[in-house]
């Protein structure tokens, strides 16, 4: 049986809510099942009072959070949920990919030095999905793995998310937006105007030119490429309107498009992109259905 491993710790939720999802994951396909890793005790108390086999589970009492230096996880935190869910990532064959919430600075770290990646990369990309206001999917590339950036990385980063959306959503010739102040071509600071002539000569590259802020939902770019600090910026706006949006409560006049549109929760995690196996980062604040639709989206990218 191949199994998807589920960190349980290191999210802002209370360790229930993340069983509560890997839960509703058990039979989403026969050949897939959850790996559990986290406190073997409670883990069992919750299934057992659910009446439903625990699957298997790797013990682990110790979480990665937002204060966990990742330079210190790699040497002093063995016994960390994390750590020892990169080793079974590594030392397994039946282990395919990942879900966490731990903190994406000792995520992204420990990626590196526990699975490696692939040539040519210096840090992997993480690139989130989010959609466009006629429900086409988009690839923010990158949203907070790499805040200081070289033009030829933001380069690699429209290749490998070219990549990405061809293969998982069969998108031929992905259009690659470069995030700019503005349309036109001459916008940006040094390193965007550098960054969209070195596009623009890429013939691997559907490059389709600058999308500025205010177009970033109007289905311009399959692709949309800016370096972690400002595409952190992006998902963690779009989740400031979803939180707005929830917090206008059941109001008749609230369209029901928009609350899907924005449904953070429903919308799964960032993809660990170059990485030698699958990781998907959820946010902290990830819940029940957060897991149970990273868990899909590894199904999918993993054709099961």
């Amino acid at each position: 049986m191949l199994k998807i491993a589920i960190d349980t710790l290191g999210g802002d939720l209370p360790l229930s809510e993340i069983l509560e999802g890997a839960l509703k994951t058990i039979g989403l396909n026969p050949n897939v099942e959850p790996l559990l890793i986290g406190p073997q005790e409670e883990i069992d108390g919750f299934f057992a009072a659910k009446n439903v086999k625990t699957p298997e589970v790797i013990n682990a009492n110790r979480e990665v959070d937002n204060y966990t230096n990742p330079t210190t996880m790699l040497h002093d935190q063995d016994d960390s949920a994390l750590v020892l869910s990169y080793n079974a990532l590594k030392a397994r064959d039946d282990v395919m990919a990942l879900i966490t919430c731990s903190a994406t600075g000792c995520v992204i770290v420990g990626s590196i030095f526990h699975l490696g990646l692939e040539e040519g990369l210096r840090m992997p990309l993480l690139g989130a999905l989010l959609k466009h206001g006629n429900g086409n999917d988009f690839l923010v590339a990158d949203c907070g793995a790499n805040l200081d950036v070289r033009p030829k990385d933001l380069v690699r980063f429209a290749e490998l998310g070219s990549q990405y959306m061809s293969v998982q959503l069969h998108i031929e010739k992905p259009r690659v937006g470069l995030l700019s102040n503005g349309k036109e071509d001459g916008k940006g600071n040094a390193q965007i105007k550098e960054t969209f002539g070195l596009l623009k000569a890429n013939e691997k590259i559907n490059f389709v030119g600058n999308v500025e802020a205010s177009d970033i939902f109007d289905d311009l770019c399959d692709v949309l490429v800016c370096d972690g600090m400002l595409g952190n910026v992006v998902i963690k706006t779009a989740e400031s309107v979803a939180l707005l949006v929830n917090s206008w409560g059941n109001d008749e006049n609230i369209n029901s498009k928009v609350r899907s549109q924005f449904a953070y929760n429903d919308m799964a995690g960032s993809i660990l992109i170059g990485t030698s196996k699958p990781i998907i980062k959820a946010h902290g604040k990830a819940n029940r259905n957060t897991i149970v639709g990273c868990y899909k989206q590894l199904l999918q990218r993993l054709g099961y």
